[in-house]
């Protein structure tokens, strides 16, 4: 299965595990580049977990991106894949009766975005950890493979993230894919005292022992201008 030929500017996000914060993240760099003037395509093809109110399935992922990216486009063009339960897409989509596939139902998706890019930049957030299932024959880290976009890799800020992340960023090293940006998403949830770990100092020493170029470790709180490194790489 060969990627687009065409060579679009954006990210795909992806994350060492779910609810660890890529939509945040996603709106956020979205909002930043409108502020820089760079009109963003945001696209979450495929969400689980969806609610169902009067016969519409609402993704509230999609939804947010939409929103950030200042409503430039359909939520049916920025989400069309939706699910009810809130589990893996291949088994959300067998609960419902269905099958999802990469070359079939993703791929087109993907074209599409990115063939519609001008001066834009496409901003594509995965559904669950990067090595989790996104299709019947594909994980989510394939969303990278396929497009050659750049990755951004989103981990939460706490205690135990060292492993994951390091874990994250050799497995794309392995596959080739650039990654952009290591994201340390503090969530409310997660302590931030005097005891809490220097997670964004251990990074940047383990990294360059494990990967060729080790990419910038940026702590996001809820500021879009913690993700201004990104643009300043967009190349």
């Amino acid at each position: 299965m060969s990627a687009p030929t065409h060579n679009p500017r954006g990210w795909i996000v992806l994350a060492t595990d779910t609810g660890v914060g890529k939509t945040v993240v996603s709106c956020a760099l979205a909002r930043l580049l409108r502020e820089h003037g760079l009109s963003p395509r945001v696209r979450k093809p495929v969400e689980t977990g969806c609610e169902l109110r009067e016969d519409e399935r609402q993704p509230a992922d999609g939804i947010a991106l939409r929103e950030a990216a200042g409503w430039r486009e359909s939520l049916e063009t920025v989400c069309p894949i939706r699910y009810l339960a809130p589990v893996a897409a291949p088994e959300a989509a067998r609960r419902e009766g269905q099958t999802l596939r990469f070359k079939r139902d993703l791929a087109p998706i993907l074209d599409r975005a990115l063939a519609q890019l001008t001066t834009e930049r496409v901003i594509i957030e995965s559904a669950g950890g990067l090595l989790s299932p996104l299709a019947d024959d594909a994980l989510n880290v394939r969303l990278a493979e396929y497009t050659g976009l750049p990755a951004i890799l989103v981990a939460p800020d706490r205690l135990g993230t060292l492993s994951s992340t390091l874990a994250a960023a050799e497995s794309l090293e392995r596959r080739g894919i650039p990654l952009a940006a290591i994201i340390l998403n503090r969530r409310p949830q997660d302590p931030s005292d005097n005891d809490s770990p220097d997670n964004q100092g251990a990074l940047a020493e383990w990294l360059p022992r494990l990967v060729a170029q080790p990419p910038p470790v940026l702590r996001f709180d809820n500021d879009q201008q913690c993700l201004a490194p990104l643009l300043d790489r967009d190349t």
